[in-house]
């Protein structure tokens, strides 16, 4: 059975979310050729942002595998639950953006920002232990 997990949108997306949106308004209210050709190209960052967030989702499948999809316009990423060597939750000074850095293969990382870290890391736990018996047994066959 595969298992989703959403992104957790942080205080920094939202920021720059507004930040931009207000560049790109402030943009349009100064009438030009130039200012309105900027001004509808921040709107579609805008857009690009927010679909980012709400279609970001990672899927752990029934096969063994975490698929990290990023949003309609980004390409998906597969990662084999039996490659991943460590997860460990960051929590950076500076800004606060808390993720956790998923480490596999032969020197991979990627990142993640699930909304139930503790949950998730669970379950990629459970299921690579559920992948290891499944090898074992079909050696053993």
């Amino acid at each position: 059975m595969n298992r989703s997990f959403h992104y957790r949108a942080s205080w920094l997306n939202y920021t720059c979310i507004i930040v931009v949106a207000v560049a790109a308004m402030y943009s349009l209210w100064h009438r030009s050729v130039v200012n309105a050709i900027v001004g509808f190209l921040l709107m579609g960052v805008v857009v690009l942002m927010i679909e980012r967030i709400i279609h970001t989702v990672y899927v752990l499948t029934s096969d063994g595998r975490l698929i990290i999809s990023r949003g309609r316009f980004s390409r998906e990423m597969s990662v084999p639950v039996n490659e991943i060597i460590r997860m460990s939750v960051i929590r950076p000074k500076l800004l606060g953006v808390r993720y956790i850095l998923i480490e596999y293969g032969a020197g991979h990382e990627t990142t993640v920002q699930p909304v139930n870290e503790e949950a998730f890391m669970r379950e990629v736990r459970d299921r690579q232990e559920r992948v290891c018996i499944n090898e074992d047994k079909d050696e053993e066959l």
